[in-house]
Formats: C-alpha cells, structure tokens, sequence
C-alpha cells in the first residue's frame, strides 16, 4: 500500500490513518510528507496508548479515539486517506466507505488493503468435519467493495487481490493468534461459549486425519488492495439563465489549490 504512495501526484497537505491501531504507518508517512497534518485514528484506546511508545525521534501525529462509522472530521476535509486492514474488523464495510468518501476532499485519494472472503478458508472447513455451526468473519468480496465504491461517488476505483499462504505449526497456533488479535467468529449461527475440550481436540485429530505432515497447518489469506479518487467538484453551477456562476471564495481557492 505504501508504494502505491508513489503514484501520487500532489503532495496531501492532511492525511490520516483510519484504523491506525498502534501506529506502525505515521512514522513513514510522516517521513513520506514531512509538511503534512497526519492525524491517526482508531476505536481502540489501548491501541492509541501504545502510539507514543513507538514514536521514537520521529514528530507525532494527532491522535483521535473514534469510531469508523461515524467519523469526527467534517466534510471535505482529508486529502489522503490510508486504511490498512481495518475492514475486516468492522460491522459495516459499506458505511465505512461512505464516511471515507465524505471526509475526502474533492480530488483526494483512499488507499487501503482488506481481506477477502476466501481468508482462513481451510480453518472454515476443518470445522466443517467437527460440527454443524457456521465459522465464518464476515468478508466482504473484493467486487462487493468495488461497487460499495461507486456507489458512494468514487471515480475509478482500482481493486486487486493477492492470494498469501501462511504455514502455522498447528492449527492450535493459528486460534491462539486469531485470539490474540480480537478476532471473532462473527455468524449468526456460530457456536456459543467457551470451545470444550473434547471439541479441540476433534479440531486438533481433524487437522492431523487432513495433513499428516509434520501436523502442520497452512492457511489461505486473500489480501485485497484498493485505491480510488473522489472526483474534483465544479467550481461553479449553472444558472437558470444559461449563465455559469463561480462563486469567489470557490475561485480563490482553486487559484491557491493549482499554485500549491
């Protein structure tokens, strides 16, 4: 995602960081746009506590405990927008991407990864040999989020998708991550309470009766990427007399904008 930065041709004068969780990217963004105004932004007080033991030398960025669905900044007021695997982790990916498009300014720019539906999917079916219930995360498809984009307003939204595979020693390793992370079993039907002991360990003697090698565990991650642009806003609209009128502070600003 951050090479991807290149591809920019204005330099963002405010950037943010939606889900910024304990700050890996402000530094690098702060060493990318050095005059910038980055402000991170996560639900997570805890997250955002760990922020400063990261900073280093580096100058710190604003920080914001908000919720993604219902951002604190007012319209058109981001330049660039970075989002690195929030989605997953949120109730409505579609109202995400409404919110996203309402704090862009005209012109202004989203980049974000996320994961796709196909995540985990071994997991999902080794659960299916050791009961009935649903064990799924909620994914959204990577075309589900490209037309989410276009309806919300965004000009040419460009998604991808990269297929990882990850080698974990057990599956055992793999749950004591997903728990690690906050990850949750998200289905309406999914099971409820405490897994029992005997149910590990048919996952566990299911996971061997599937690969005998070593009783090792490779997972499926479908890493999806994407970035589009809010279209640029007219300066001016057309009157009921034919006339097209431009309002002076609109044509002020787009004299600084261009200068700049």
């Amino acid at each position: 995602m951050l090479a991807r930065l290149d591809l920019l041709a204005p330099v963002p004068a405010r950037v943010v960081d939606l889900g910024c969780g304990t700050g890996a990217l402000l530094p690098q963004l702060r060493q990318r746009y050095p005059r910038a105004k980055i402000t991170g932004i996560d639900v997570s007080r805890g997250m955002l506590a760990q922020v400063g033991k990261r900073a280093g030398r580096w100058r710190r960025a604003s920080l914001v405990q908000a919720d993604a669905h219902v951002l604190p900044l007012a319209d058109d007021s981001v330049d660039l927008l970075v989002s690195s695997l929030l989605l997953p982790w949120c109730d409505d990916q579609h109202r995400i991407i409404q919110e996203i498009f309402r704090v862009l300014t005209p012109g202004g720019t989203v980049l974000f990864t996320s994961a796709g539906p196909d995540t985990l999917i071994e997991y999902r079916r080794l659960w299916q040999t050791v009961d009935t219930y649903d064990h799924v995360f909620g994914l959204v498809d990577m075309h589900d989020l490209g037309d989410s984009m276009q309806s919300a307003g965004f000009s040419a939204p460009v998604l991808d998708r990269e297929v990882l595979r990850v080698d974990y020693p057990s599956v055992d390793a793999l749950e004591k991550e997903l728990r690690h992370l906050g990850a949750s079993n998200i289905a309406s039907q999914r099971r409820r309470g405490l897994m029992a002991s005997s149910t590990q360990r048919r996952l566990a003697e299911a996971q061997a009766a599937s690969d005998g090698v070593n009783n090792r565990f490779m997972v499926t991650l479908e890493l999806i990427q994407g970035h589009a642009w809010k279209p640029e806003a007219p300066l001016g609209k057309q009157g009921e007399s034919g006339e097209f009128m431009i309002s002076m502070d609109r044509f002020r600003a787009g004299l600084r904008k261009k200068n700049t």
